[in-house]
């Protein structure tokens, strides 16, 4: 029997409809903008997939779909063999969604506090699920700190904590680390590796070329929707690489 990919996406796509309050009350067709189209893609237990591409592209939109936090407009995503729209609980079950967003945790509580609330949310126990995430992430020191008093990286730890408290075996990073200073992002490029050589699937969204290179793994570009895969030539640097993909136009095109 075949091994089941960890992440298996088929013919993926978004549309946003723009609704507007003149075109509701006239009945008219709604405009909108298709934010992914037919992205396919598998991914097997312990890979690295990094993803690149312009602002605006639709790299948030597709961890977002494989997190279940939105719903597709076509295809199909499975994750360890769980389909997304079907069976959303099973998936959430091995999938951690890491959006790099301090704003969602509560300033005047402690970092201890803010993890319980959430592992609560997902009906888990905090005195089981917290102490073996907290050492891995150095983050004993700050438990009974208020989160506002955190460093940035120090809240970007906390970030990934949040994520890892069901100890998922799919990791989405959108972002991780921006606005993290040389040492922090260093930190956090090794706290990745080690989950990888773990086995966990990672699929990364970064802008930071130094990051897919320290990373490895495969890598994609994304433009306008449209997701391919890509390959350094030889000789070729990561810089040539985006530059020529990007000013090429739609992946794939031409």
């Amino acid at each position: 029997m075949a091994a089941t990919p960890a992440v298996a996406i088929s013919r993926l796509s978004k549309y946003f409809p723009q609704i507007e309050l003149r075109r509701l009350l006239t009945g008219r067709n709604f405009s909108g903008s298709w934010a992914l189209r037919e992205v396919t893609l598998e991914l097997w237990s312990g890979e690295n997939f990094c993803i690149l591409g312009p602002n605006g592209s639709g790299k948030t939109t597709l961890l977002k779909l494989i997190a279940t936090l939105l719903i597709p407009t076509q295809g199909r995503i499975f994750a360890q063999g769980h389909d997304a729209v079907r069976r959303p609980l099973a998936v959430k079950r091995h999938v951690g969604f890491i959006s790099s967003n301090e704003e969602s945790f509560y300033g005047r509580l402690t970092g201890w506090q803010n993890l319980a609330f959430f592992a609560q949310l997902q009906n888990l126990d905090p005195k089981i699920v917290i102490p073996p995430v907290a050492p891995s992430l150095q983050l004993e020191p700050y438990l009974d700190r208020r989160f506002f008093s955190y460093s940035t990286g120090i809240k970007r730890r906390f970030d990934i904590a949040r994520g890892l408290l069901h100890q998922p075996d799919i990791l989405l990073l959108d972002e991780p680390t921006t606005n993290l200073d040389p040492i922090s992002a260093m930190e956090m490029r090794d706290l990745l590796i080690r989950l990888r050589d773990q086995g966990t699937t990672i699929i990364i969204v970064t802008h930071r070329l130094e990051e897919v290179a320290k990373l490895g793994g495969r890598l994609a570009i994304m433009l306008e929707g449209h997701l391919q895969e890509v390959r350094l030539n030889p000789e070729e640097s990561l810089e040539d690489l985006y530059r020529r993909v990007v000013e090429g136009g739609r992946p794939g095109a031409a």
